[in-house]
């Protein structure tokens, strides 16, 4: 059984989804990352939300749905421009994944970003043994990153077979009534 870690720079991710005009249900994503019946177990989610003071309340509700979706929240709160200026969020995002990949025994770390900072991480754990996969979503892709991961899990492939199988459902019910 592989133990699998999801990490999502969430801004970062949700930002290339509204641009692909998809809709993501994020409790079936997880449910699908983590499928038992192949072999992989999920261990722990976590959704990073870089915020500044002013727009902190303003995103409540979001990291609530979030949250409630089956993600643990950690959020970054830049209450200086010195702060989002010097990458501080994408810092912690590195230095938590290390923590968290090494304490929990991660063999499969599953990631959600566009942003090539992340780049030498990935590299790093994909050469201390953990399988790197990236959560990609068509036509905005980070093919740096992209070049890195040892796996790639599409997003559309994603929505499209969650969209046949609901489709399958409501046939089967249809059929059912009639």
């Amino acid at each position: 059984m592989e133990r699998i870690g999801v990490v999502l720079d969430f801004f970062n991710f949700q930002n290339a989804v509204s641009r692909a005009e998809i809709e993501v249900n994020f409790q079936e994503l997880l449910y699908y990352l983590g499928d038992l019946e192949e072999g992989r177990k999920l261990v722990d989610a976590y959704a990073y939300f870089n915020l500044n003071y002013t727009t902190e309340n303003t995103e409540r509700l979001l990291i609530e749905d979030i949250e409630a979706s089956g993600f643990l929240i950690k959020r970054k709160i830049n209450y200086s421009k010195e702060e989002e200026e010097y990458n501080f969020y994408e810092t912690e995002i590195i230095i938590d994944i290390l923590k968290f990949v090494s304490d929990l025994k991660i063999d499969i770390l599953v990631f959600g970003s566009t942003n090539t900072i992340f780049y030498p991480l990935l590299k790093t754990l994909r050469d201390r043994g953990v399988r790197v996969e990236l959560i990609s979503i068509e036509n905005f892709e980070n093919e740096k990153l992209k070049g890195i991961v040892q796996g790639v899990i599409s997003i559309n492939e994603f929505i499209n077979s969650n969209t046949k199988e609901i489709e399958k459902i409501d046939y089967e019910l249809e059929k059912e009534e009639l």
